[in-house]
């Protein structure tokens, strides 16, 4: 859980207050930031026992945290299980009043490693379908995965079997955290069981992408 003053603190920043306002308030910033360093730190201890490669990708799991963000009102955390730059997909969150969410895949990734996926998905479309269209999948993620259309994706069959899937901008499956979850006891266990539930999808977009050699 984050603690309730940190939620304060981030639903009165995200309303924009200015520099004075900021300055006003760096004391409850600095003890916002301190509280979610110590959440980021919870949450990736606990994602490890589902997914050991969380601990060997993450040595410092400070550094998931994007701390710039948190004056303005958001808190994101990025969680990899891979060290390879080309393992576009992750584990998410993002703490921000009345629009939090946990989950993981690929939110926009580069165009590159974006066309070599629906290549993927293209040839090997049941499995695909078999993780995002499962029971588990569906029952944390229900709308299925993030919206954003990318216009520029193009030269496949018209009649192809994952055509809706190849002008996706987004690879990412999200979850909504309500804001009483926020504070819940509960939070970093319901955070984890999301990520569980997109683990698979984080496997297959990251077996399509890391066969590519690394971009320097």
């Amino acid at each position: 859980m984050i603690n309730r003053s940190t939620f304060e603190f981030l639903e009165e920043a995200s309303s924009n207050h200015g520099a004075e306002w900021l300055d006003d308030n760096r004391a409850r910033l600095d003890c916002a930031r301190r509280d979610l360093i110590e959440f980021t730190l919870a949450l990736a201890n606990s994602t490890g026992s589902i997914d050991k490669r969380v601990d060997e990708a993450n040595r410092d799991p400070r550094k998931c945290l994007s701390a710039a963000s948190i004056s303005k009102g958001t808190c994101c955390i990025t969680l990899r299980v891979s060290p390879s730059k080309n393992a576009a997909a992750t584990y998410f969150v993002q703490i921000s009043p009345h629009s939090s969410y946990s989950g993981g895949g690929a939110l926009l990734p580069p165009p590159r490693l974006a066309r070599i996926l629906r290549q993927t998905i293209a040839s090997h479309t049941g499995k695909w379908r078999g993780i995002v269209e499962g029971p588990l999948f569906r029952t944390y993620f229900p709308n299925g995965l993030t919206g954003g259309h990318d216009l520029s994706a193009s030269g496949y069959v018209r009649n192809h079997d994952a055509l809706d899937f190849f002008n996706l901008k987004n690879f990412g499956a999200c979850r909504n955290v309500s804001d009483e979850m926020l504070v819940s006891s509960n939070l970093v266990e319901e955070i984890v069981k999301s990520f569980a539930a997109a683990r698979a999808l984080v496997d297959y977009i990251n077996r399509a992408t890391t066969k590519l050699p690394e971009s320097r």
